[in-house]
């Protein structure tokens, strides 16, 4: 009669485990899309982050692109400032060479 009991027990308690198992599987499955969920976001969140960051570090780049254009262009005009200026005294130089050779 007492192995009986402990038998009955033992049979109780595994069917209890047992049962305790399939529920924790069972409740994994529910909150698994939750979590995958809550995981998503984070990630879209962080995602999100990253492209701003991008996008600040892009409009910085074009700000100092355009500067540096700017900066180019006027070097350009001066450039062809110094080069008319180097024309006009090329043409003065060979007047007064012209010059200095007809009083010889």
């Amino acid at each position: 009669m007492t192995m009986i009991l402990i038998w009955g027990f033992l049979l109780l308690l595994l069917m209890a485990v047992v049962f305790l198992f399939w529920l924790q599987f069972k409740n994994v499955d529910v909150q698994s899309p939750d979590i995958q969920m809550v995981q998503l976001e984070e990630k879209v969140l962080h995602l999100e982050l990253h492209l701003k960051k991008s996008l600040e570090i892009m409009q910085d780049l074009a700000k100092k692109m355009h500067v540096q254009q700017e900066v180019l262009d006027r070097t350009v005009a001066n450039i062809a400032a110094l080069e008319k200026q180097n024309v006009e005294l090329v043409n003065v130089l060979e007047m007064m060479v012209k010059g200095s050779n007809k009083s010889l």
